[in-house]
């Protein structure tokens, strides 16, 4: 008796482990809009897929309704939920099945990048196969240049370049303010909030923050860098106001999500989301329900840099304030404030700054519609 109770577990064992091991969950993604989405970030809960396959992400594979493999990533933004992404590309109204399943994954090259550079000054710098930025750290503002403005590279290469522009430029080999073929770093930030950054408005006037003094990196790639920057107190209207930045970059993105969050005594302020423009040009601007964009004055031999923010819920005003163009809304503080800022450049896909309005305006689109993903 006690042989056949030793193999009847035996055997139990052994059914459940086959049937573990074919364990896979299907997962069906809508595009709900009326525009294509192409190499867009799906997202859905990792807790559910994980428990329907009934172990952890380790040997664990994504395919297509073609059995390919695709590229995933589990992500946290900084919270303790855990989600997935992976790349899909949709028609319009389309729909496709994507499988997780037991396997052998196979090695996908990261798409997104980006670390503290203390070799220079403390700069946060990041980028994905289309587009790069940086933010600037405490060992800048000791030199005397503060700015918690975002700055832009304009890039026009796949491949991950900031590691390659910093050393050469910093060992004099080539200049990253020049062109050599991948691009260049020729928008000017200043004392400004440069590329879409946000800052509290007192009585029409910016009040504007120093540099970071912390950055730290949450979620890592392949496919969506996030990380967090954190400010010093400073005054705004007479208070002093605490700031947290969340910033993520999803490869193929020209944008980035931006998640402020302000801390400050009194029930509400006045937040400007904000690009810097050129005082000694005409401005070319645009505004559509969410949407402020700006051509930034460019140069025969460098091309032209194309901005734009974008606010899901739309802005309360647009205006022109204190060198900026500015989308306004009222803000509780503590509050998570959400938006997209990024930009294009002439020599990368954008012949025009209508052009580069109308991919915007696509852009909003797809924020306002986002992919649906149904776990079956």
């Amino acid at each position: 008796m006690k042989t056949n109770f030793l193999a009847t577990l035996l055997l139990t064992a052994l059914l459940m482990g086959c049937a573990s091991s074919g364990n896979k969950v299907v997962l069906t993604v809508e595009n709900p809009g009326s525009t294509d989405r192409e190499n867009q970030m799906a997202e859905v809960s990792w807790s559910e897929i994980e428990a329907k396959l009934g172990r952890t992400e380790q040997g664990v594979i994504l395919v297509n309704s073609e059995g390919k493999q695709l590229p995933w990533q589990i992500v946290t933004a900084g919270t303790d939920q855990k989600s997935v992404i992976f790349p899909v590309s949709l028609k319009a109204g389309e729909t496709q099945t994507f499988t997780f399943k037991e396997g052998e994954p196979e090695r996908f090259e990261p798409l997104v990048y980006g670390r503290l550079v203390p070799e220079r000054k403390d700069d946060f710098a990041w980028e994905n196969n289309r587009t790069a930025f940086r933010l600037y750290g405490p060992a800048l503002k000791a030199t005397g240049e503060i700015s918690n403005g975002m700055d832009f590279w304009a890039k026009r290469t796949e491949a991950l370049i900031i590691d390659k522009w910093y050393r050469d430029d910093l060992a004099g080999i080539a200049s990253y303010h020049e062109d050599h073929g991948e691009g260049l770093d020729f928008y000017k930030v200043g004392r400004s909030l440069g590329l879409g950054m946000t800052a509290p408005v007192d009585h029409d006037t910016l009040c504007l923050g120093d540099n970071f003094v912390t950055a730290e990196v949450i979620d890592n790639g392949p496919l969506r860098l996030t990380f967090k920057l954190t400010y010093e107190p400073y005054p705004a209207g007479g208070k002093s106001v605490t700031e947290q930045r969340i910033i993520s970059l999803d490869a193929y993105s020209l944008f980035n999500k931006v998640t402020n969050i302000f801390e400050t005594e009194g029930e509400e302020l006045t937040l400007a989301t904000a690009i810097v423009m050129d005082p000694t040009k005409t401005a070319i601007t645009f505004q559509d329900r969410g949407i402020i964009a700006y051509e930034t004055p460019g140069n025969e031999a460098n091309g032209t840099i194309y901005t734009a923010a974008i606010h899901p819920a739309g802005f309360e005003s647009v205006t022109v304030m204190e060198g900026h163009f500015a989308g306004l809304n009222r803000y509780r503080p503590g509050e998570a404030y959400t938006y997209f800022a990024g930009g294009g450049w002439s020599k990368a896909g954008f012949d025009s700054f209508d052009d580069w309005t109308q991919f915007v305006k696509t852009e909003k689109e797809k924020i306002d519609h986002p992919l649906r993903v149904t776990i079956q």
